[in-house]
């Protein structure tokens, strides 16, 4: 957050708010961008489905006032928010890093679903050697362009040893960012509540890892020491030779699918501690990721008969997002575009019975439908980048297309009710109330043929449409009615809470978000619930500090090194 919020503003006005600027901040900031949707079957049995927009859309008074339309600065919205992760919601270390095999339905929760730092982390707990010949294809499938083609053959067809490819063929990357990274969360609590109180659980667990290698590493991300995780994968870079100082330089290092992976594992790490200037600045080695050294051919000797792309389809796709996170999304537009158009292409060639890349024929059918869906997925994750930087660049029109376009080719009612919602969702925050009701009526006419009751989402929906009115009366009973069906809901309580401010009733306000952290605190203790709490503590009295430490206590006690802030978080500078 570059701003800090207030609530002075609104009090003496006569005027309502505009609507955008009642969506909190939770999963939109940049750092929350680095995770997609792939819409399954059922929202029972997908959750990514139910997501889409499922907490960056909650009401807030944590916001500066904006004049039409949300302003959102260096804010990225995505299309599926997260809050921030609590340690143990994070995944086991054996289901981190890029998936082998054929990519399962994506079902993990929060772009965050598939969490593109779980897909991190199941790479790196999956040894190199191929577990399927079918599936390896599959997975590492791409097509390169005809520069890239021509390095390839030559590089097949020489005796061995005798291939010295040029310059301009190599990719040369290397830690840019050697700064050691605190424990920001320790040392803010060695600051207000002493040495004693602050404990060592972090600091302990980054210096036990510190010599374990990639099972090291794995272990941080899972805990979410996320700075000592940045620290580590420096280190395991340096001895793929690809560490400080290496970036540009002579000779390069051979790549291979497991650096790939610390270099996923990293990025998403800085990303998520909002170090995306410097993460952005390390992926510009990596081009397009479609040099002829990132592809297996280049390297027959030690790949005999392997093809496709080394890259990690979740790296690519981060790598073309990467503007955006680093609040450039129109720089970022036009390499989504060109990964989509592969991705396409690729399915082109699939619907045609030949391989991703149209070379040879396909041994199968299952083997051609397991192709089409795991590519139709990944276009949709590419979509939804899209979407996510035409957000950021308030053209709504070409994010509502696409998102149409996503349900007129949904293959469920579950399917295209969730992105009903989502179109709901999205012309509230472009400030279009009639358009977000016609797509709301039309989300509530696709849940009765799934269920006779309103669930959640719906009750969530109707509440938004009325915050946005200016009706808070009748957005806090839809509110209740979610809390209801969903106690522990945190999006819910953060909405509950600002319908009760502007009702009047401040310590209920207070009261509503302070027993959804301590009735759930490992996801309650999440940043921008944090924020609101301590800006109402603020308004309630100027004799706040206690309260703001007792939460530092609480994040000392169950969380980690994950909030990007503290000092912020708390309003504690």
């Amino acid at each position: 957050m570059d701003n800090k919020p207030s609530l002075s503003q609104y009090f003496g006005e006569t005027e309502v708010p505009p609507a955008s600027q009642f969506f909190d901040e939770i999963g939109t900031s940049p750092s929350d961008m680095i995770q997609s949707v792939y819409l399954g079957e059922s929202e029972v049995s997908q959750p990514a489905a139910s997501n889409l927009f499922p907490t960056n859309m909650t009401a807030s008074f944590s916001q500066l006032k904006v004049s039409d339309e949300m302003k959102f600065g260096s804010v990225v919205p995505t299309v599926s928010g997260t809050t921030a992760l609590p340690a143990t919601s994070l995944p086991d270390p054996s289901t981190f890093f890029d998936t082998i095999g054929p990519e399962p339905q994506m079902a993990m929760s929060g772009i965050a679903t598939p969490n593109i730092l779980s897909e991190a982390m199941d790479g790196l707990a999956v040894k190199d050697q191929p577990v399927d010949k079918e599936a390896d294809r599959r997975r590492d499938a791409w097509i390169p362009n005809e520069e890239t083609k021509k390095v390839l053959l030559k590089a097949q067809s020489v005796p061995k040893g005798a291939f010295f490819p040029e310059r301009e063929a190599l990719t040369l990357p290397g830690v840019i960012f050697e700064e050691e990274l605190p424990d920001s969360l320790h040392a803010v609590a060695v600051k207000y509540l002493g040495v004693s109180a602050a404990g060592r659980g972090g600091m302990t667990r980054a210096d036990s890892c510190r010599g374990a290698g990639e099972a090291g590493l794995r272990e941080l991300l899972r805990t979410g020491c996320l700075r000592a995780a940045i620290n580590l994968s420096a280190t395991l870079l340096a001895q793929h030779k690809q560490g400080a100082g290496r970036c540009g330089r002579l000779p390069g290092a051979r790549h291979s699918a497991r650096a790939l992976q610390l270099w996923l594992a990293r990025f998403c790490a800085m990303l998520r501690v909002r170090l995306a200037a410097q993460a952005a600045q390390e992926a510009e080695a990596f081009g397009d990721c479609g040099q002829p050294d990132m592809y297996y051919e280049f390297y027959p000797d030690q790949y005999e008969n392997r093809t496709g792309s080394l890259v990690p389809f979740a790296l690519r796709l981060l790598i073309a997002e990467m503007p955006a996170h680093a609040g450039q999304p129109e720089k970022a537009l036009p390499s989504l575009y060109a990964v989509l158009a592969v991705v396409q292409q690729m399915l082109v060639n699939l619907n045609a019975g030949k391989t991703e890349d149209g070379t040879a024929t396909l041994p199968s059918e299952q083997d051609r439908a397991e192709s089409i869906r795991l590519w139709s997925g990944r276009e949709t994750r590419v979509q939804h980048s899209i979407v996510n930087c035409a957000i950021a660049l308030k053209d709504y029109r070409l994010a509502s297309k696409i998102i149409s376009g996503l349900q007129e080719r949904a293959s469920s009612p579950a399917q295209r009710r969730a992105l009903a919602s989502a179109l709901c969702r999205l012309w509230l925050l472009g400030g279009h109330c009639r358009a977000a009701a016609k797509h709301l009526q039309e989300a509530r006419d696709l849940r009765q043929h799934l269920c006779p009751t309103p669930d959640v989402r719906e009750y969530v929906d109707l509440g938004l449409l009325e915050v946005a009115q200016g009706r808070y009366k009748e957005a806090y009973e839809n509110f209740i009615k979610a809390n209801d069906q969903e106690p522990t809901n945190i999006m819910v309580a953060n909405n509950l809470s600002v319908c009760l401010l502007y009702m009047g009733r401040l310590k209920e306000a207070i009261s509503v978000l302070q027993s959804a952290i301590n009735s759930a605190p490992e996801r309650g203790l999440s940043e921008h619930l944090l924020l609101n709490l301590c800006t109402l503590y603020e308004l309630e009295s100027s004799k706040n500090m206690d309260k703001k430490l007792n939460l530092l206590r609480m994040l000392c006690k169950y969380k980690s090194d994950t909030i990007p802030n503290v000092m912020e978080c708390l309003k504690l500078s």
